[in-house]
């Protein structure tokens, strides 16, 4: 092999990287909090028994699992502010684009935590006098979550690594940068190599606060 690593290139623009990291730390921070909103009452109107609004939930989900992310991004990006007229910046697109797409598959791990639910104890509530209200929120997702954890994590973990498709749109985030040293210093294997670690780094770390949480609720059971 005649190539020689050299990561001057890197440790040169180490800030340069790093200020890209916090901005996709802050993109998809913000798009998890959604998607977790979002995602909570998608699982809930999935069970609902008002058939229009389930068939209003499945098509959702159907139609955000089933298209590409980019073209999410894109279409959020472009095509609401020409529909609606209402401008969003670059970020804020993305935030939604992102969390609409994480929210249709928190939705179905919402859903099948819930229906893991023991049905007996949702009558047993009931007949004490919780409403669903109080059902859902005191009985039924508290026993849900240590269910819902660990796919939530992966999740996650899928929405970090997707987060690196809004530089497509000029948002100045770890990848995007990423790509511009490779463009000006000539070492996209180095550049590129670094990057992956820097995503493995952020992803590892999410798992592992994860299992730390899943030991302390099997502890707290």
């Amino acid at each position: 092999m005649g190539y020689r690593f050299d990561f001057n290139a890197v440790l040169s623009n180490w800030d340069y990287l790093v200020q890209g990291l916090w901005v996709t730390l802050l993109v998809t921070g913000a798009a998890l909090l959604a998607s977790l909103v979002v995602g909570l009452i998608v699982g809930v109107l999935r069970l609902s028994q008002n058939r229009v609004l389930s068939w209003i939930s499945w098509a959702y989900v159907e139609l955000m699992r089933n298209t590409p992310v980019l073209v999410q991004l894109v279409w959020v990006y472009y095509c609401i502010p020409i529909l609606t007229g209402i401008d969003f910046s670059v970020i804020t697109s993305c935030v939604i684009a992102l969390s609409l797409q994480a929210g249709a598959f928190v939705g179905e791990i919402v859903r099948g935590g819930i229906r893991g639910v023991d049905k007996g104890q949702v009558e047993a509530a009931r007949t004490i006098g919780l409403s669903s209200f109080q059902t859902l929120y005191r009985i039924v997702l508290p026993q849900a979550l240590r269910r819902m954890l660990a796919p939530l994590v992966n999740e996650a973990v899928s929405l970090v690594k997707n987060s690196s498709l809004v530089s497509v749109l000029g948002v100045s985030d770890l990848t995007y940068r990423a790509q511009v040293l490779a463009t000006t210093t000539f070492r996209p294997i180095e550049i590129f190599t670094v990057l992956a670690l820097e995503y493995l780094v952020v992803c590892a770390l999410l798992s592992y606060a994860a299992s730390r949480l899943e030991r302390r609720l099997a502890v707290s059971d």
